[in-house]
């Protein structure tokens, strides 16, 4: 099953933001409404729910935004290598929050099938700078792939 990559920059791309802190999730989703006008936010605590509801529904969300660390011991990476394990990645943006934007983290992060990282606190300026890299990204793989 071949499945078309999203245009990103469409206010329509259903987003799942996957954070153990309230705080940090609620920030990120008014910002992703608020700034860059996505109407379509979803948030859960956790990497068990996240995938649940993207297994439930592999269709919906074209965005993820996952945080590195959650008290269990489960990381972002983890989550994203069980859903490209799954097959469930391809056609998504999966971007990983951190507040701890080392070298390792990012690998890590781009290994596990992440086009960029999100840095906490969050900030307008480089969350735009992300979300036009993963864009840029895209269009020159859809070329690619021609």
């Amino acid at each position: 099953m071949t499945t078309k990559k999203r245009d990103i920059s469409n206010p329509e791309t259903s987003v799942l933001i996957v954070d153990d802190s309230m705080q940090y999730s609620m920030v990120l989703q008014k910002i992703l409404q608020g700034v860059f006008g996505y109407h379509d936010v979803t948030t859960v605590d956790n990497p068990g729910d996240a995938f649940k509801l993207i297994s439930e529904d592999p269709e919906k969300f074209g965005m993820l935004f996952v945080d590195y660390n959650f008290p269990d011991g489960n990381t972002g990476g983890d989550l994203l290598n069980q859903l490209a394990k799954n097959d469930l990645i391809k056609d998504k943006v999966a971007f990983l929050i951190t507040s701890e934007p080392t070298p390792d983290n990012m690998k890590a992060a781009i290994n596990a099938g992440a086009l960029g990282v999100v840095a906490k606190p969050f900030d307008r300026e480089e969350l735009k700078r992300q979300l036009e890299k993963a864009r840029r990204a895209r269009e020159i793989d859809e070329v690619d792939s021609f």
